[in-house]
């Protein structure tokens, strides 16, 4: 008798879905920043998702009251708040773009899903670099999960071997992004302006490298010309930086004939010698907290070379959750990364956003989940603790309910799954962010001009 095989897969399936329903009586928990999600699998057949407020923290953290301001902020903006001592936090930054005709001003965005492909810096760069000057992307990885994606560059690559900081034990050699790449055997990675304000040429091209012993050579090709140009690169006990310059630079590509583990890659700089260069470093899954781990060493030597006068930092979808409103454990995670930051760019000011309206369902409608409002109010503490200067991009959007009101504009600001923006809504808060700063220039630049000298 022919043995009957069909009641197995049935067996498989009952126990999967077993497990999956036990699953739900796990708790969330929040590991090194980073939230680990509670499974329910009957959550989409639930008839309301209002039972989820019974597991929120009684109290929220009451926000720091917002720092005076000798000018006040004009109806309808969203201006910064500045718990620094001096109340002086982005001096640094309005003092290099005094300069600005002179060297680069350089912008590190740093962030998450949030603003990947370049969404939201782009338009941020875009205004910045019309109002200041300056052109190109500023630095981009020899690989990319969303080339295909972002529009502010073209960008083709093949032969690259990565790690970044969320999937290696070892961040001793970690880069800016949070990543480092080595080339394979005959590695190219070609990058060409789009027609766009600001994109189309840049002045010039560097690749910023580390390669501690041994030798490594490439050579590069400009504007798709016929006759490659080889360069051979001795090692150097820091990050160091080779540049290729002309006049209108519209496509770069670089070639790596053999494979070198010792060579390490952290991203090519398409930029102008002068204006504003903003860099993006989204990495998709961080809550933030990841930046403590990059090297100081490292960061400290690209600083060196790159010159940063502006950091921002853009986190908090990875954390959030809708049954959650204590984030203590991750501000503290945070102003532990911010004072890491602090030693690495010690001339750099810093800008934090707070995490902006994101929806869940809740009887078959969406609305912002409670977690939003309460992450907002720690990610101001982190600023009050660490005397750094905080935007509240959940207020900019417009508050609780802005993510429903972008996803039904026409044309819509943001995407279907209520938590990310679209490049219709990266542009639209690049402007106010970039408005933000105009005016806290102007104020600068007022109040410097009302200042009279000590007397001695």
């Amino acid at each position: 008798m022919e043995k009957n095989y069909v009641k197995y897969p049935l067996y498989i399936t009952g126990l999967v879905v077993g497990l999956l329903l036990m699953l739900q009586f796990v708790p969330e928990k929040i590991i090194d920043g980073l939230n680990i999600r509670k499974i329910d699998i009957l959550s989409d057949i639930r008839k309301d998702t209002s039972a989820v407020e019974d597991v929120l923290m009684p109290m929220l953290l009451p926000p720091p009251p917002p720092p005076k301001q000798d000018i006040p902020c004009p109806p309808g903006t969203v201006c910064f708040e500045d718990y620094s001592a001096n109340k002086d936090g982005l001096d640094n930054f309005f003092r290099a773009l005094d300069s600005k005709s002179t060297k680069p001003v350089r912008v590190a965005f740093f962030g998450d899903s949030y603003i990947e492909g370049d969404i939201f810096s782009a338009d941020l760069r875009s205004n910045l670099q019309g109002e200041y000057g300056g052109k190109g992307v500023g630095i981009v990885l020899p690989t990319s999960q969303v080339a295909s994606f972002r529009q502010t560059v073209k960008h083709s690559f093949s032969g690259w071997s990565s790690r970044s900081v969320i999937e290696s034990n070892d961040y001793s050699k970690m880069g800016i992004s949070g990543h480092y790449f080595h080339p394979d055997k005959n590695a190219r990675v070609k990058y060409s302006g789009v027609k766009r304000q600001h994109l189309e040429f840049v002045e010039q091209a560097t690749l910023l490298y580390y390669l501690p012993e041994g030798e490594a050579a490439f050579s590069y090709r400009i504007n798709d010309e016929r006759e490659a140009k080889t360069v051979n690169l001795k090692p150097s006990p820091n990050v160091a930086g080779y540049d290729i310059t002309g006049d209108s630079i519209g496509s770069v590509q670089f070639d790596f004939l053999s494979d070198n583990r010792q060579l390490y890659v952290y991203g090519f700089s398409l930029q102008s010698k002068s204006g504003v260069i903003v860099d993006n470093f989204s990495l998709r899954g961080t809550p933030g907290t990841t930046l403590r781990l990059l090297p100081e060493n490292i960061l400290k030597q690209t600083d060196s070379i790159l010159g940063y006068d502006l950091i921002i930092l853009q986190y908090g979808l990875n954390v959030m959750t809708a049954g959650r409103t204590n984030y203590s454990s991750y501000q503290k995670g945070m102003q532990e990364t911010v004072e890491h930051l602090k030693k690495c760019f010690p001339k750099s000011s810093i800008l934090l956003l707070s995490v902006g309206d994101r929806s869940m369902r809740k009887n078959g409608e969406y609305v912002t989940m409670p977690g939003a409002p309460a992450l907002v109010s720690y990610q101001q503490a982190v600023c009050a603790e660490t005397g750094i200067v905080f935007w509240n991009l959940f207020e900019a959007m417009g508050g609780s309910g802005s993510m429903v009101e972008m996803v039904k504009t026409k044309p819509p600001r943001a995407n279907k799954d209520y938590t990310h923006l679209n490049f219709e809504g990266g542009k639209y808060l690049g402007e106010i962010l970039f408005k933000a700063i105009v005016f806290e220039k102007k104020r600068y630049d007022r109040l410097r001009k009302n200042r009279r000298p000590s007397k001695n």
